[in-house]
C-alpha cells in the first residue's frame, strides 16, 4: 500500500509514514533486517488493507450499508490495540486496593543495552526476574517491611524520542502480606524501599543469573555495567489510577500511537513529545529511514509477555490476594457465579425454607452448611430441627444465629465426622467480637491445639494434650472437647483460612 505523498507542510500519520517508507526501507536494508522486524513490518502495511479482506455491515431499517476491512490486531501497529488498552484498564482498575501506590522503575545501564538488543528474549527475562526479586527481598527484610509485595510490571524499551532504553515499571501497593499471612504491613506514605539497595541488588543478582545461564556473555560485557548503580527511581503514585492509565497506552501497542508527524519541506519528518522534566511539548526532526529505525528496533519477540505480575498478585497467588483484600476490608473478587451462588436470598422466599445444602467435603448428611447471617440454626447438625412448613427455629444452642455472625456472613460447620470425632471448623472473619467474647468466657469448653497469643487465657486455664493429628498448615485452628462432656455450641474459635 503507498500512500500519495501530502504537500509541503502536511502532516502524515504513523501507520502512513510506515506505508509510504517501509517497501524503500526494506529494499535498502532488508539483508540486516531480523526475520521477527520483516514479519511485523508486512502485517503493519496489510493492516485495514484489502490483504486482509473485510466485513459488510447491513441495516435492514434504512438499508445502510457499511464496509470496513479487517485488523491486523498486532500489538505493534499503531492502529489496533485501543479497544484491548481499554478493557485491560477496566479489568485491572478493578484490583486496585484501598492503599497508597507507587510506581517503580528499573533501567538497564548503557553498557548492557547491546546485548539486550541482541538476545531480547533472555536478556528481557533475567531484566524483569532480577528487578522483581530484588524488590521483594529488600520488602521480606524484618528491618524494613517485613512482607511481600504484590507486583504488576510492564516492559518498555523505548524513550519519547523513541531511542532504545530498556526499563520495566512496578506498579506496587504500598505494603504487603505479612509471613504468617495474618497482617497487612504499610509502608511509608511516601516512602517504599530505599533505591540504592533496590539498584545493587537486582545488579547482584541479574549477574548471578547470567553467569549461571551464558557465561560467555558475562565474559564479553564491559567490567563498568556491574561497578556503576544501575538506575531505579521510586514514586508516589497516589491511588495508582495514572499510573495504571498511563501503563496501559502501550500494554497493546509499542513504542508510539498513531500520532500525527509534519513532514517538512526538506523531506524530514517533525516528531513530538512532551519532556518528562519539565512537561512542555518538544520536537526533533528525523529523517523517514531514521524513524522507521528507531520505530523497528522496538519490536519484541514472537509471544513474549510484555505484562508480568509477581508475589500475591500473580494468577497462582490467587487465595493471597483474597486475604489480603479482606485484611484491608476491601470489596471481594467474585465472578459472576460466584456473585449469584452467595447471594442472600429475599426474605419470605421459597428458597428461605430449603433444607441446608451439604457440605461439599462431606458424604455425610449429618454436616450441612447454614447461610445467611440474621437467622437462627437450621439443618441437622447436634440435633438441630429443620421444618419445611414454617421458618427455622432452633432448640439448641440458646444463642441465636443473628447475634453471632457478621451480616452477610457464612458459617461452615462440619461436626463428628467419622475419622476425627469432636471437631468442627468455622470461618472466624463470619464472628462478631461479642461471638468473640463468649467464647473467651467460655474457654474451659474447648482446648487449643498449638499455643497461639490471642488464646493464651485458655492455655492458662487448663494444660492442653497433644493431638494426634498434626497442626492443620495455613492459620487454621484445631479444637478438641474437653472431657466433661460436648459444650454449649457446636462452633469453636478458628483462624480464617481461604481455602475451607
Amino acid at each position: 500500500m503507498v500512500v500519495a505523498a501530502p504537500p509541503s507542510g502536511g502532516s502524515l500519520s504513523v501507520h502512513e509514514v510506515l506505508c509510504r517508507w517501509a517497501p524503500a526501507y526494506l529494499e535498502q536494508f532488508g539483508a540486516a533486517m531480523p526475520t521477527r522486524q520483516r514479519e511485523v513490518r508486512q502485517a503493519l502495511l496489510a493492516c485495514r488493507t484489502p490483504a486482509l479482506g473485510g466485513a459488510l455491515y447491513y441495516c435492514p431499517h434504512c438499508d445502510h450499508r457499511h464496509f470496513s476491512y479487517h485488523s491486523c490486531n498486532d500489538r505493534h501497529c499503531p492502529q489496533c490495540g485501543g479497544q484491548d488498552a481499554q478493557a485491560w484498564l477496566e479489568a485491572n482498575a478493578a484490583l486496585l486496593l484501598p492503599v497508597n501506590y507507587f510506581l517503580v522503575t528499573f533501567t538497564g545501564p548503557a553498557g548492557l543495552r547491546r546485548w539486550l538488543r541482541a538476545q531480547p528474549r533472555r536478556g528481557y527475562d533475567l531484566l524483569l526476574a532480577a528487578s522483581s526479586q530484588a524488590l521483594q527481598d529488600l520488602a521480606q527484610n524484618p528491618k524494613r517491611l517485613g512482607a511481600t509485595l504484590g507486583l504488576l510490571g510492564v516492559l518498555h524499551t523505548w524513550t519519547r524520542t523513541l531511542e532504545y532504553h530498556p526499563h520495566v515499571h512496578y506498579l506496587v501497593p504500598g505494603g504487603g502480606l505479612s509471613r504468617d499471612q495474618r497482617e497487612w504491613r504499610a509502608s511509608r506514605p511516601n516512602f517504599l524501599l530505599p533505591v540504592k539497595a533496590l539498584s545493587d541488588r537486582c545488579r547482584t543478582l541479574f549477574r548471578e543469573a547470567l553467569q549461571k545461564q551464558q557465561p560467555a556473555a558475562l565474559a564479553e560485557l564491559p567490567p563498568q555495567v556491574w561497578q556503576q548503580r544501575w538506575v531505579v527511581h521510586s514514586a508516589a503514585a497516589g491511588s495508582g489510577q495514572n499510573a495504571l492509565r498511563y501503563l496501559s497506552r502501550y500494554v497493546f501497542k509499542t513504542a508510539a500511537g498513531n500520532r500525527q508527524l509534519q513532514l517538512l519541506p526538506n523531506g524530514r519528518l517533525r516528531w513530538p513529545f512532551r519532556h518528562s522534566g519539565t512537561g512542555a511539548w518538544r520536537h526533533i526532526e528525523l529523517a523517514p529511514f531514521e524513524f522507521l529505525r528507531r520505530f523497528l528496533q522496538h519490536v519484541l519477540p514472537a509471544h513474549y509477555h510484555r505484562v508480568r505480575r509477581f508475589g500475591w498478585l500473580h494468577p497462582a497467588g490467587r487465595a493471597k490476594l483474597k486475604r489480603v483484600r479482606a485484611l484491608l476490608k476491601a470489596a471481594p473478587l467474585l465472578s459472576a457465579a460466584e456473585q449469584a451462588a452467595w447471594q442472600v436470598p429475599p426474605a419470605g422466599s421459597p428458597s428461605t425454607a430449603a433444607v441446608a445444602p451439604r457440605h461439599r467435603h462431606s458424604p455425610n448428611p449429618e454436616h450441612s452448611i447454614v447461610r445467611a447471617a440474621g437467622r437462627r440454626w437450621c439443618g441437622s447438625v447436634n440435633g438441630l430441627q429443620h421444618k419445611t412448613g414454617g421458618p427455622p427455629r432452633c432448640s439448641a444452642p440458646p444463642d441465636p444465629l443473628d447475634l453471632m455472625l457478621r451480616p452477610g456472613a457464612t458459617l461452615t460447620l462440619m461436626g463428628d465426622q467419622p475419622r476425627r470425632p469432636g471437631f468442627v471448623r468455622v470461618v472466624a472473619a463470619a464472628l462478631t467480637d461479642l461471638a468473640w467474647e463468649r467464647l473467651r468466657l467460655r474457654r474451659s469448653r474447648f482446648r487449643p491445639a498449638h499455643s497461639d497469643p490471642s488464646l493464651q487465657g485458655w492455655r492458662a486455664h487448663r494444660p492442653a494434650r497433644p493431638l494426634r493429628q498434626p497442626a492443620i498448615k495455613k492459620g487454621t485452628e484445631t479444637f478438641r472437647k474437653g472431657p466433661e462432656g460436648p459444650p454449649n455450641e457446636p462452633w469453636a474459635a478458628a483462624a480464617f483460612n481461604p481455602e475451607m
